[in-house]
């Protein structure tokens, strides 16, 4: 079966300028269908698939640009070219109301065949890389059809060959997140039970103390009532009073920081502003501002690292976790009357800031190592360590500060608490 040609209108009220566009256009072996008047026109464009309109402008009745206004707001004609012809001198106002009723080129009359013909030639071509697209899309269409045939009929066979995999699959995800809970809620009891023993200490102290100021009271005022009360009793009774006083504020003040603490660990920064601060400016500010109240006296402290380093940070967090990493080392890293050596180094990693905390203290056992990110876990429960130190460091450098932190010790070598964070904080 013979290819059909590519289909032109070629619309014009003179019966000699159709033949002479015929004439001009023979050499591109094309389908021209010729219409005398607008009207013609639009009953024809309907019904063929034109890859091109020649429009003559000055026809009788409906003219040029009204035909093309026309056939180019129906939608099945709404993506055909036009080229405008006309016999007068091209200007600006007349270009623009060719352009404004859809045409996509001017030719002036008398035609020149060779312009005509490179012009027409140029739509030809476009029209021709349409259809092999639209040949291409089906082809790829039925392709992708017969694809997803094959593919239904494979899903089908691993489907069936993979159903016991799949319950497998379900059941060990049930069981996952079953331990994950029972993990949870374990979790969550031995948080409130390290809450509950850390608070009853100082709390049953207090509550011995003042069951003992009560028994006290009540019998100095038997002896006031019957009048036989002596200057010894009353002081007793002071001295009694002076010591359970002292015992009340002592573990009342103990409970106080212990609560401090267990807010820590929550880590609640909601009245914290953001900050952009220089860190090793930042850091040497707070050894000044702790020195005295942690006793480092007697332990060297050095911090290298690049100076100009500046983040976008919490300071009052980065605060609380160099105490927290002095605190630990000051408790467990050195025994008594040792002089240590605390290294603080600060770098650039990327876009991140690697903050290493190393002392030459004592070291951590291997087993030992793996617990120590665990709150209320602690090897000095008897010498006031309430194991939450480096859970705090832990909880507020990743949820606050957005980082990681990892712990490394070698036992009588010392130990290594490595923190990076990013740059920016919406990093």
């Amino acid at each position: 079966m013979s290819e059909r040609l590519p289909k032109i209108l070629v619309v014009d009220d003179e019966p000699n300028n159709l033949r002479v566009y015929e004439r001009i256009l023979a050499p591109l072996n094309l389908d021209i269908v010729k219409a005398g008047s607008g009207l013609k026109a639009l009953a024809v464009a309907h019904k063929h698939d034109f890859f091109l309109i020649l429009m003559d402008v000055q026809m009788p009745g409906m003219d040029g640009f009204e035909t093309a206004s026309l056939i180019l707001d129906h939608p099945k004609t709404s993506h055909i070219p036009v080229i405008f012809i006309t016999a007068f001198a091209r200007d600006e106002t007349f270009e623009f109301k060719g352009y404004m009723n859809g045409a996509v080129d001017y030719l002036v009359k008398p035609i020149n065949d060779e312009i005509l013909k490179s012009k027409v030639g140029v739509f030809l071509e476009l029209y021709k890389e349409r259809l092999r697209l639209d040949k291409a899309f089906k082809t790829k269409k039925k392709a992708e059809e017969e694809l997803k045939v094959h593919k239904e009929n494979l899903e089908e066979i691993v489907k069936a060959r993979t159903q016991e995999l799949q319950h497998s699959i379900e059941h060990l995800l049930t069981t996952q997140d079953k331990l994950v809970k029972v993990e949870k809620m374990a979790s969550l009891g031995r948080l409130v039970s390290g809450v509950a023993h850390e608070l009853n200490t100082p709390i049953g102290i207090c509550v011995t103390a003042a069951s003992f100021l009560e028994e006290e009271t009540c019998r100095i005022s038997e002896h006031l009532q019957d009048e036989s009360l002596s200057a010894e009793d009353l002081t007793s009774f002071c001295e009694s009073s002076i010591q359970g006083s002292e015992m009340l504020l002592s573990n009342l003040s103990r409970a106080t920081n212990l609560i401090k603490k267990f807010k820590l660990v929550a880590v609640d920064v909601s009245t914290e502003e953001l900050s952009n601060l220089n860190v090793i400016a930042h850091i040497d500010e707070i050894i000044i501002e702790i020195l005295p109240a942690l006793d480092l006296t007697h332990h060297q402290i050095t911090i290298e690292g690049d100076k100009g380093i500046v983040v976008e940070t919490y300071p009052e967090t980065l605060k609380q976790v160099l105490k927290e990493l002095l605190l630990n080392s000051i408790t467990h890293a050195f025994e008594e009357d040792i002089k240590g050596h605390v290294m603080i180094k600060v770098e650039k990693v990327d876009e991140r800031v690697r903050l290493t905390f190393r002392d030459d203290g004592c070291g951590i056992e291997a087993d030992t190592l793996a617990m120590v990110f665990e709150p209320f876990f602690t090897t000095r429960r008897g010498s006031g360590a309430s194991g939450l130190g480096l859970y705090i460091v832990f909880n507020l450098a990743t949820h606050v500060l957005k980082g990681e932190v990892i712990c490394n010790s070698t036992l009588g070598k010392g130990t290594e608490v490595i923190i990076t964070f990013p740059i920016e904080h919406s990093y």
